[in-house]
């Protein structure tokens, strides 16, 4: 059972808004999606991990970092509530491409990859959304690095 309004946020979500009602009930099953609470610090994804879904935040932030092999740790971007994060493992079905962890206390819908996938086949302009979202991420996580610096794992 989940504890947030999640249909009025997903309703209201730029990249959700075009779902239909019975769309957006069964993204909220409890086998398509999960709702996670984290204590500020705990790491919610890790770069390099398998994963196969995406995370909607509903409360407090996140802070993306990259880790690579075992060189410092470069922070990218804080992703604030209602903000999604871990698109691009969805999206390119590949590994996990940054950490993630609780900047401070927060609450999170996880939702399943293969779900996320089947709505942006139904709904093209859901799909340039999210697009877009991993493009402006990208593009910005790239500039923040700067000139001579690398993730060091490529």
């Amino acid at each position: 059972m989940k504890s947030f309004n999640w249909h009025d946020m997903l309703r209201g979500h730029s990249i959700f808004s075009s779902l239909r009602e019975d769309e957006i009930a069964n993204l909220l099953r409890d086998e398509i999606s999960q709702e996670h609470s984290y204590a500020p610090g705990t790491t919610i994804i890790k770069e390099g991990d398998a994963g196969d879904s995406m995370f909607l935040l509903s409360v407090g932030s996140v802070q993306v970092a990259l880790t690579g092999n075992g060189g410092p740790m470069v922070r990218l971007a804080v992703i604030q509530a209602g903000e999604i994060f871990g698109e691009m493992a969805v999206l390119e079905r590949k590994p996990r491409s940054a950490t993630v962890f609780a900047a401070e206390h927060c609450l999170l819908l996880e939702i399943g990859g293969t779900d996320i996938r089947q709505l942006l086949e139904a709904h093209p302009a859901m799909q340039v959304k999210l697009y877009t979202v991993a493009r402006d991420r990208l593009s910005h996580w790239f500039r923040s690095l700067g000139p001579g610096e690398s993730r060091g794992n490529n």
